[in-house]
């Protein structure tokens, strides 16, 4: 599979929307193990991880999406505050929907923090991002 096509438009907003249903399964899901292992802290590092992926996964069909034509950091922005309140949303439907989840304010400063090591990262790579979107659009 190449290149123009793992950036696609369609492809991006599948990705996307996809992992934002992943998202809303293991927010509001009862997770029955059959083992009761807890680590301190684990929560809030599955949190950060996923809303690190989450910010990625929506900058990169905002910034590559034909359809947009946005900046880099216009896609940026968009992509974090999106995650941030969808986050914000997630734990309010926990408190509101689910008798067996709990509603964790840390857990929103855990999903931050993801989104803002998401923000760094793209920030480092901000160059060969935006190098790779112009070769994406002279390949067209």
């Amino acid at each position: 599979m190449g290149i123009k096509k793992l950036l696609g438009h369609n492809y991006l907003f599948a990705q996307a929307i996809l992992y934002t249903c992943v998202i809303t399964w293991a927010s509001l899901a009862k997770f029955i193990l059959p083992v009761n292992i807890r680590v301190d802290g684990s929560d809030k590092i599955a949190h950060c991880i996923a809303y690190f992926v989450f910010a990625i996964v929506w900058f990169l069909f905002l910034f590559f999406s034909e359809k947009r034509k946005e900046n880099f950091t216009q896609s940026m922005v968009k992509a974090s505050i999106f995650g941030f309140f969808y986050g914000g949303l997630m734990e309010i439907l926990q408190m509101l929907l689910t008798t067996y989840r709990s509603s964790d304010w840390y857990d929103v400063i855990a999903n931050t923090s993801g989104i803002i090591f998401a923000v760094i990262l793209l920030k480092v790579f901000e160059n060969k991002i935006i190098k790779l979107s112009k070769r994406k659009s002279s390949a067209e």
